[in-house]
């Protein structure tokens, strides 16, 4: 299971990872329901449980990372079964609100962090426009992924994940008609963005009748590692 928050990777940290969508249930029931309670839906929530092996011998491990992110909010978290590009990911923006280490004697040391949704976005559910690697030249970067296309109801979500920053990257999400991306059109900007961490790009507001999705890479100075993630909801 591959994890990514703001500019963390998690995945070789983790032997346990528990994803949690929620609606609050809410009685409605009212006379003349034939014995039977009715319910709708109220409030919905996300959170993730996070559980592995500690260690802080070093500035890119989970201790500096969980200790020193506590309590800090909207940080961009995506969530994939294997990491592969076209992969289901879920992302949402979380803050880290419980951080428990340590164990008995004798024992690998272990550590949990709990993560709750801070943003009004929630959780939503798209694909891995492009796993984790180096970036250098500018253009297209990653898989086209065929999410459908966004009704004027829905919304253009996009996460970039930078795990090692050189000067300065700006990735675009383009949309097309065919996978081929001849027409390309650019629906949304992320960046510039010049230092390691995790965006969330401003969702974009449909329509958007194009039904391919792809990140390129507009303008790029040095080398970055990055990952980002596409949804459509």
């Amino acid at each position: 299971m591959t994890t990514y928050v703001g500019g963390y990777d998690f995945t070789t940290d983790l032997n346990s990872i528990t994803l949690g969508a929620s609606v609050e249930e809410k009685d409605n029931t009212t006379f003349g329901t034939n014995g039977f309670r009715s319910r709708i839906g109220g409030l919905r929530d996300v959170n993730a449980d996070l559980s592995g092996f500690w260690q802080s011998d070093e500035s890119d491990a989970v201790d500096p990372e969980a200790f020193g992110n506590l309590g800090v909010v909207n940080r961009p978290v995506t969530v994939t079964p294997t990491g592969a590009e076209g992969e289901t990911a879920y992302m949402f923006q979380g803050g880290k609100f419980t951080y428990e280490m340590f164990g008995q004697i004798g024992e690998v040391t272990p550590f949990t962090v709990n993560m709750m949704g801070t943003s009004k976005d929630g959780l939503v559910r798209g694909a891995l426009a492009k796993a984790k690697g180096s970036v250098t030249p500018t253009g297209a970067i990653g898989s086209v992924v065929e999410l459908g296309a966004a009704d004027d109801d829905q919304f253009v979500y996009a996460v970039l994940h930078v795990f090692s920053a050189g000067t300065t990257i700006t990735v675009q999400v383009q949309s097309d008609d065919s996978e081929t991306f001849s027409g390309a059109t650019t629906v949304g900007t992320i960046g510039p963005i010049t230092t390691t961490g995790g965006t969330w790009m401003t969702r974009i507001a449909g329509p958007v009748t194009d039904t391919y999705w792809r990140l390129n890479v507009s303008a790029i100075t040095g080398t970055f590692v990055v990952a980002g993630a596409i949804a459509i909801q």
